[in-house]
């Protein structure tokens, strides 16, 4: 996480993820994702990155893989959340690539699984990291999931004691 750059001073706009994430591409994690370095090489030259003014967080576009980050969030959130939050990003920039539905709404958020996928490999990270448990379920804890979603999605990461 130390050699990851956060570029906090952009203007809304299309990016390379290096632009905004430098260093990501080195991440340890992003490797175990994507099983090799030229797939690695291939979604770092060929995923955008959209950095907007609406209120959001970070999602991935269905359509076309782009990675779509809030000025914001980018701006105000702390670095290990933007963090978690990009490598959880580029889990669906995968799926989406293996031609996965990343909103299939016949499941509720929290029991996607492309979803669950994602936070495995984010809480992995977030482990990795030092983050205690504590912090852990607070990262898990989104605005849009009422408390028994929330159980749910820590008992699915395999959070719960």
């Amino acid at each position: 996480m130390n050699s990851i750059k956060i570029n906090r001073d952009v203007n809304p706009g299309t990016y390379k993820i290096e632009d905004v994430f430098g260093g990501l591409k080195q991440a340890k994690i992003l490797e175990k994702v994507f099983g090799s370095k030229k797939e690695l090489t291939d979604v770092f030259f060929n995923t955008k990155l959209v950095v907007d003014t609406n209120h959001h967080y970070m999602h991935v576009k269905n359509e076309d893989a782009t990675i779509v980050v809030s000025l914001n969030h980018l701006q105000n959130s702390d670095a290990v959340t933007l963090y978690l939050d990009i490598v959880h990003e580029l889990v669906h920039v995968k799926q989406q690539r293996k031609g996965l539905d990343l909103y299939d709404k016949s499941y509720s958020y929290v029991d996607r699984p492309t979803e669950i996928e994602a936070y495995i490999v984010a809480v992995e990270e977030a482990k990795r990291l030092g983050m205690d448990y504590d912090k852990i379920l607070d990262y898990l804890q989104v605005e849009w999931i009422t408390p028994d979603e929330h159980k749910r999605l820590v008992t699915h990461v395999g959070l719960l004691p």
